[in-house]
């Protein structure tokens, strides 16, 4: 099966013994954010998409191969902010709100910013280090220590394999799926002519997961 698509744009850092990349991917929201729990069943599959692309098939003009090592959400449009008069909105930086999201490999944030503290939070992204060296606010955060990146990539890769087979085979079930309150029977354009009751029993309920318990789900599988 042939996947199509474009990326937003794709940087890249050549080092002496490798090349890196990340990818952004530009939306037209406010605060857009990547959940890694929709990622691990399947439902958000597009950034981690563009990073299987750029590990399998990326490559510089030298033929040097790419190392992927984040991928993120910028928004657009900024995100509300309260103040007590209208003046006051003059003061808001034309920038704020605009910090990428998504997910990054803290193995080499030295490349991704140049400044990073060995401890604390990060200016650009959202992680933080604690005084040990491993990371905190995992949930909260967009980091991944090197081996859940990778666990995290190869999961996508095993997802987009099961619904290509699922395509393959014909299958076209009527089996939504609900997550927390959330079910996309909420915005389907054939809902009118759909036969599905919502709350019927072959309705999905999917486990809402946090950062943390994919990873440790990941680390498990293996």
């Amino acid at each position: 099966m042939r996947i199509r698509g474009l990326i937003d744009r794709v940087d890249l850092a050549e080092l002496a013994d490798e090349t890196v990349g990340i990818v952004v991917d530009y939306k037209r929201t406010r605060n857009k954010r990547f959940d890694v729990g929709e990622a691990y069943h399947g439902l958000s599959l597009q950034l981690l998409g563009y990073l299987l692309l750029l590990a399998d098939q990326g490559e510089t003009l030298a033929g040097r191969p790419i190392r992927p090592v984040g991928a993120f959400y910028v928004s657009l449009l900024q995100g509300y902010e309260s103040v007590d008069h209208p003046a006051d909105a003059a003061d808001l930086a034309p920038d704020r709100g605009a910090a990428p999201r998504g997910i990054l490999d803290t193995d080499r944030i030295d490349v991704l910013e140049s400044e990073a503290p060995p401890t604390g939070r990060s200016k650009i992204f959202s992680f933080f280090r604690k005084k040990d060296g491993t990371l905190g606010n995992i949930d909260r955060g967009d980091g991944a220590e090197q081996e859940q990146f990778a666990d995290l990539l190869e999961h996508t890769r095993y997802k987009l394999g099961e619904l290509a087979d699922r395509i393959l085979d014909g299958d076209v079930g009527v089996a939504p799926y609900r997550l927390k309150d959330f079910s996309p029977c909420q915005w389907c354009e054939v809902n009118s002519v759909c036969r599905f009751e919502f709350g019927d029993r072959g309705m999905r309920h999917l486990v809402p997961m946090k950062r943390s318990e994919v990873f440790t789900q990941l680390g498990g599988d293996e």
